[in-house]
C-alpha cells in the first residue's frame, strides 16, 4: 500500500493536528488522483484547528481546500482529462447532482454537499481524490502557485458579480482586509467602483497596502479612527452603495449597517457564529438587504481563471510565504499574527 505524508486533524478538540502517514487515496472510475503542487491555507484551517468552529469536523480528516496540481491517475469512466494536465479544483468534493438546487446550478448549497478538508479529505498532502465534474484547467500562462489560489478569488467573484448590484461610480466598503476582503476590493475596482474604503485594524497596516494596490482609494484603521464618519462624510452623506463585511464579527455586521445606505446591499461573507447583540432594525429603516454569499460553482471558477490569465488578476500579489508542509503549525502562525497573507504550502515526500 502506498503512503504518503498529510496534515490531519485527528479530534475535534483544540491543538489535535499533526503530520500522519496515510494511504495515498484510491479513486473511482469518475474520479482523477490529483498529486498537489502547491496547497492554499485558509482563514478556516487555522479556526479548525483550534477547535473554534460552530460545526464539528469529520475526524479524522486531512484538511486543505484550496489546491492546483497535476493529473497523476484517471479513472476509468473519466474522458476529457488524461495524465499530465494542469488543473485546479473546486471543494465540492461530493454533491448529490439529482435535488432542486444542484439542477438549478445551485449545487454549492445541496444538502448532500461535502467540502473538502470538512466533511472529506482535503489537499493538505502529497495527493487528493477528485471527481472529474469539479476540475477545471489552468491556463498555460498561470502558474500552479497562483492557480492554488483560485478558490478565494471565486469567493470574492461570486459575492460581488453575481450576488451584488454593485456598478460603475458607486461606493464601495470592504471590511476586513484579509485574502478574501482584498480579492473583493480588486473585484470591486474591475467592476468600476470610482470609491473603495477597506476598513482594518491594529496589525493590518501591510495588508491596507497591499489593498491600496489591489483598488483601495482609501484605508481606514478602526482602531485609530471611527469609520463612520468618515464614510458617511464623503458624496452626499448618505453612505455606501455596497458594504461587503469580510470579518464577519458582531461589530464588523453593526458597522456594516451604519454605513451602507438607505436602499443599499450588506454582503455578508465572514462567518460569526457568535450572537449579534444588537437590533437589526437599521435593515428596516434603512430598507436594505442583507444578502449572505457562500461558495461558488462552475460558471465562475471558468471566469475567474480567465481573469487569471488575461493578468486582469495577478494572485501573485497576495502571496507572502511558500512553506513545505510540515511546516503548516507556521503558515498557522504566520495567518493569525497577521505577518503573513496568503501562504501556500508544497507537499512533502
Amino acid at each position: 500500500m502506498k503512503t504518503m505524508k498529510a496534515v490531519v486533524k485527528y479530534d475535534n478538540v483544540a491543538g489535535a493536528t499533526e503530520v500522519r502517514e496515510v494511504p495515498v487515496p484510491s479513486i473511482g472510475p469518475d474520479d482523477v488522483l490529483v498529486e498537489t503542487a502547491y496547497i492554499g491555507i485558509c482563514g478556516s484551517d487555522p479556526h479548525m484547528h483550534h477547535n473554534k468552529v460552530s460545526y464539528k469536523v469529520n475526524v479524522p480528516l486531512i484538511l486543505g481546500h484550496e489546491f492546483a496540481g497535476v493529473i497523476a491517475e484517471v479513472g476509468a469512466n473519466v474522458t476529457g482529462w488524461k495524465v499530465g494536465d494542469r488543473v485546479t479544483s473546486e471543494t465540492h468534493a461530493d454533491y448529490c447532482g439529482k435535488c432542486v438546487m444542484c439542477r438549478t446550478n445551485n449545487y454549492h448549497v445541496c444538502r448532500e454537499r461535502k467540502g473538502y478538508g470538512f466533511q472529506i479529505d482535503g489537499a493538505f498532502a502529497k495527493y487528493v481524490r477528485v471527481p472529474s465534474r469539479i476540475l477545471h484547467k489552468v491556463p498555460d500562462n498561470v502558474s500552479l502557485k497562483e492557480a492554488a489560489l483560485t478558490e478565494p478569488l471565486c469567493v470574492a467573484y461570486n459575492s460581488l458579480v453575481k450576488h451584488s448590484p454593485l456598478k460603475p461610480g458607486d461606493l464601495a466598503v470592504i471590511i476586513g482586509p484579509g485574502p478574501i476582503g482584498l480579492l473583493c476590493t480588486k473585484i470591486a475596482s474591475i467592476l468600476g467602483a470610482s470609491d473603495i474604503v477597506v476598513v482594518g485594524t491594529d496589525g493590518d497596516d501591510a495588508r491596507m497596502e497591499i489593498a491600496k494596490k489591489l483598488g483601495a482609494t482609501m484605508t481606514i484603521n478602526s482602531s485609530r479612527q471611527d469609520p463612520v464618519p468618515i464614510i458617511m462624510g464623503m458624496r452626499d452623506g448618505y453612505g455606501a452603495n455596497l458594504v461587503v463585511d469580510a470579518a464577519g464579527f458582531s461589530p464588523t455586521l453593526k458597522l456594516s449597517l451604519d454605513v451602507v445606505r438607505p436602499c443599499g446591499q450588506i454582503n455578508k461573507i465572514g462567518w460569526g457564529p457568535g450572537p449579534v447583540g444588537f437590533s437589526l432594525d437599521q435593515l428596516i429603516s434603512k430598507a436594505v438587504a442583507l444578502q449572505g454569499t457562500f461558495s461558488h460553482n462552475w460558471d465562475v471558477w471558468e471566469k475567474c481563471l480567465v481573469l487569471m490569465s488575461e493578468r486582469t488578476v495577478d494572485l501573485g500579489e497576495v502571496i507572502t510565504h511558500e512553506l513545505p508542509l510540515d511546516q503548516w503549525q507556521k503558515g498557522f502562525d504566520l495567518m493569525e499574527s497577521k505577518e503573513g497573507l496568503k501562504i501556500v504550502l508544497t507537499p512533502i515526500d
